[in-house]
């Protein structure tokens, strides 16, 4: 496995190069911001470096019985960030003064507790709104390194709402969504996204290849039919 943390300092690295900006929230820290909050109420904004700590996930993890990849930990605690929609996926961002808030309300909920009981653990957002990111524990993996699925809203808890797997690991979803934010600068969403069955041989690109060819046509007939990505 590469460097892990290369991994993660290369996926903030791309991602903080972006044109950051979110809706203004009094609770928004004024050292985040980084421009006057505009009439329509929006404003750029800019990372600090965190401070939890591995206890903070740890007590999170035995509050709701969930477990965290290793990796997903070391990278929610590196920044606080107040925002992180990649398009594809959306992963908790982290506000220093709601600690930990995103990650907390993913898993506080029916659904989320009907899934944990599986050993099916929510984290983030599916792009299109179809249901939440998660990790599968369902198999023991060293450092709780789980692969990643989707769970489909529309099955309520029911476990034939699962994805196949699409991500073989958190850290092959963070190599590809950086190589994706790069790509999408001078490329096309859809031209983009094959490229992922190399980047992860064992999840986007065995698996993951019947939904990540579907999320690529669907890119293409809305360039076509909107002249967008």
């Amino acid at each position: 496995m590469e460097n892990k943390e290369k991994i993660i300092n290369d996926f903030f690295k791309q991602f903080f190069n972006e044109e950051l900006n979110t809706v203004f929230k009094e609770q928004t820290p004024k050292n985040m911001m980084a421009s006057t909050v505009s009439d329509s109420g929006w404003h750029n904004w800019k990372p600090i470096n965190g401070k939890f700590n591995v206890s903070d996930y740890q007590n999170i993890e035995k509050k709701f019985k969930v477990k965290f990849p290793e990796s997903f930990i070391e990278w929610h605690k590196l920044y606080f960030f107040l925002d992180c929609d990649c398009s594809l996926v959306r992963l908790p961002h982290s506000f220093p003064n709601e600690p930990l808030k995103e990650i907390i309300d993913v898993l506080n909920n029916d659904l989320a507790e009907n899934l944990i009981a599986n050993k099916i653990y929510p984290f983030g957002e599916e792009g299109n709104d179809m249901g939440p990111l998660i990790f599968d524990g369902r198999r023991e993996i060293i450092n709780n390194e789980f692969p990643i699925r989707f769970f489909d809203y529309d099955y309520y808890g029911d476990i034939e709402g699962l994805s196949e797997i699409i991500f073989s690991s958190f850290l092959k979803l963070l190599e590809c969504i950086t190589y994706f934010l790069k790509e999408v600068e001078t490329r096309k969403i859809y031209e983009i996204i094959p490229d992922f069955f190399s980047i992860d041989p064992d999840g986007a690109g065995k698996t993951g290849v019947d939904y990540w060819l579907a999320q690529a046509a669907m890119a293409k007939e809305n360039d076509e039919l909107f002249g967008s990505q």
